[in-house]
């Protein structure tokens, strides 16, 4: 089948402007037949979807990008319609300087926690005007460790990271199945080796909150926790919380995914009553500003 069959599959099922669908030029608004669609287009040929994928691509050489992510979006929706495409064009994703970054510290291929990466960035500018330094609660190999050094270059301020390096403690029954104990496990080697050039930052290897009372005199502009769980989320909000500094942020890795149901009861457990909210991202994130 050829792709101009296949596009015009999909536009029966999707709301163009016009009767035919322009390949070149024409922008799709998707609309909620999008389950008929995907019954159609397993119909397609035995390949089903796999094959629709192969047509999609061998026709797109000549199309123009905006084109490519329109054609993308129909092809995720007809196979994954819960998952929502945001706007065409977005500028973080023309940011070299970031994606270089990036691309240096993750697995090839692993794009899954860009947009959280740039986040966390991003919200380390909205505390360079308060006085404090930085933690992080679960460091992993140092992608977002990197992020906060670089930040307070030109500063006095250290970055105080907290890890086990041994990976997860047991999960409870709160945290859910997806986690075991010992996932994500690193090697202090591989975080030095991340912050290479760095001399910013202090390493506190131990089971939080085994190490916390060495940073107990310290005030804090930015806290970010990654730990995954419900006993290690609470206790890194326990203790940091208090100690940020009045505008001062935690930004909270873990909340709004369904693997971490512990991480994102402790914080609303720990946020209960307290003049302060916190607020979820559309990345996954939440993060709450100290009054």
């Amino acid at each position: 089948m050829r792709l101009r069959s296949v596009i015009d599959l999909v536009s029966r099922h999707l709301k163009p402007a016009s009767a035919t669908l322009n390949v070149t030029t024409h922008r799709i608004a998707p609309t909620d037949s999008v389950e008929q669609l995907a019954r159609d287009l397993a119909t397609i040929s035995p390949g089903g979807a796999k094959e629709l994928l192969t047509l999609v691509k061998q026709g797109l050489d000549s199309r123009t990008e905006e084109d490519r992510f329109i054609a993308a979006e129909a092809l995720c929706t007809a196979i994954y319609p819960k998952y929502k495409f945001s706007e065409y064009g977005r500028l973080f994703l023309e940011d070299e300087k970031f994606l270089a970054y990036y691309r240096g510290v993750m697995d090839p291929g692993n794009w899954h926690s860009l947009d959280r990466k740039y986040t966390l960035d991003q919200m380390l500018k909205l505390v360079r005007h308060i006085d404090g330094e930085v933690a992080e609660c679960g460091v992993y190999k140092g992608a977002s460790a990197l992020l906060m050094c670089r930040a307070l270059l030109g500063t006095t301020s250290l970055v105080h990271l907290f890890d086990s390096f041994e990976g997860l403690a047991e999960p409870l029954p709160v945290d859910g199945r997806y986690w075991k104990k010992g996932s994500l496990s690193t090697s202090e080697a591989d975080l030095h080796e991340t912050l290479r050039g760095m001399d910013n930052y202090r390493v506190y290897k131990g089971w939080i909150p085994e190490r916390f009372s060495e940073v107990a005199d310290r005030t804090f502009r930015f806290v970010h926790i990654d730990v995954d769980l419900y006993d290690p989320t609470l206790a890194s909000l326990a203790f940091f919380f208090p100690r940020l500094a009045k505008g001062g942020m935690v930004l909270l890795d873990d909340h709004g995914f369904a693997s971490c149901p512990g991480a994102k009861q402790a914080a609303d457990e720990f946020f209960s009553g307290r003049p302060e909210s916190i607020a979820m991202l559309p990345t996954g994130q939440a993060f709450a500003i100290k009054q």
